[in-house]
């Protein structure tokens, strides 16, 4: 027989053990209850009125089981449990607890078990002054609790981002207007016709996170300028970003120049940097592009592009030779060149303050952790500096 409930966090499971003056007190016999679920899983309680093999003589014994039937356990914290034997009046006449590590749940297993071998004397079990046994039933009761994880409060995340994107395009709590041109094809597809799409923003939200834009407002009274160098929907992602937001991967990709370009004219430095890893993820270097991706990464100071194309003319000496024009290589990019073909003989292992053969994004995070992270849009060059400068100062 048995019943359920559940009281301040815990769980309790109550089984009537039936005619328990009457069972085997061999030692190693148990009786098994039903399966019960808690927290996720099956458990059983087995009970050995005679005790387990590890009991002292005269011992019952009793243990918690996880049936775990081959599958990984749910739990996701350690599991305390009581176990406690009640009198005929409800009142408990013992009461013990004890805890499984959550490790223990980490592996299919079945064999995981906690409980006691010395439990409780069955000779007070079976002493009749003390009321253990109903004597309608001749039944022992004996509860099981399990202890509910405890809750986390809810705690809403920081409003502000979402109150900047809230501000987003908004017409009426602007105060400055972006014009960006838009070429059109006229009916007969001759000529192309231009409109202005108007992006609405904020001058104290640029000021504060794209300087290089709200200075195309000048210091007066001017409220609209025009962009004639951006398209349309490229500025869009362009000051998504200055609000907050994030551009999605697809976008990213397939307009990864176009970003870069606009993002490195006003400034947006961490935009240009995703650009820069979506375009160099999604190119793939050869001999026939390789020296065009070197001279844009140059003109727009593209550190990882640099690196990816040097690694590829490290590695395919016997292809570039006779296939590239080197007439336009750029002579500061020798180092680059060199820095590449070491690491390529020596492998990229090195110490952790060596920044000469070290990867251009381990600088930028070696930047960024040390507070320098005005430096990550520097060239190679200019990085290592900044980091040796920055270590001498401390």
């Amino acid at each position: 027989m048995s019943s359920e409930e559940e009281i301040l966090g815990w769980k309790s499971f109550k089984f009537k053990v039936l005619s328990f003056e009457y069972l085997h007190t061999t030692k190693g016999y148990r009786l098994e209850t039903p399966e019960f679920h808690c927290r996720g899983d099956e458990w059983i309680l087995k009970i050995y009125p005679g005790g387990n093999h590890y009991a002292t003589n005269g011992y019952l014994s009793v243990y918690l089981d996880y049936h775990a039937n081959g599958a990984i356990s749910e739990q996701k914290s350690s599991l305390k449990f009581e176990i406690k034997i009640l009198d005929k009046f409800g009142a408990t006449k013992k009461a013990m607890q004890a805890t499984i590590p959550q490790r223990r749940f980490q592996t299919p297993t079945t064999d995981i078990s906690r409980g006691f071998s010395d439990f409780i004397l069955l000779s007070d079990i079976l002493d009749e002054s003390q009321n253990f046994i109903d004597e309608a039933l001749g039944s022992l009761t004996i509860v099981v609790s399990i202890k509910d994880p405890p809750t986390a409060a809810f705690v809403p995340k920081n409003p502000f981002q979402d109150m900047m994107q809230n501000k987003f395009l908004d017409e009426e709590s602007s105060d400055v207007c972006f014009e960006v041109s838009m070429a059109e094809a006229n009916e007969d597809n001759t000529n192309r016709a231009r409109s202005l799409i108007p992006f609405h923003a904020h001058r104290l939200i640029l000021e504060i996170c794209a300087p290089m834009l709200a200075e195309l407002f000048g210091e007066g009274e001017s409220a609209v300028v025009t962009v004639n160098d951006i398209k349309p929907d490229v500025f869009h992602q362009l000051l998504w970003y200055v609000y907050g937001g994030t551009v999605p991967v697809a976008p990213l990709k397939e307009c990864a120049k176009d970003i870069i370009d606009a993002a490195d004219k006003y400034s947006i430095v961490n935009l240009k940097l995703e650009a820069e890893a979506a375009y160099v993820e999604s190119t793939t270097i050869t001999a026939d592009n390789a020296m065009d991706n070197l001279l844009y990464a140059d003109a727009k100071n593209l550190a990882v592009l640099k690196e990816a194309v040097m690694d590829f003319l490290a590695a395919h000496g016997g292809e570039v030779i006779g296939n590239v024009s080197f007439a336009q290589f750029p002579p500061q990019l020798v180092s680059d060149l060199l820095v590449a073909t070491t690491r390529r003989n020596d492998g990229d292992s090195g110490r952790d303050d060596d920044f000469t053969t070290m990867r251009v994004s381990e600088l930028r995070r070696k930047l960024h952790e040390k507070g320098l992270g005005m430096n990550v849009d520097g060239s190679r060059e200019a990085m290592i500096e900044a980091l040796r400068r920055g270590a001498a100062e401390r």
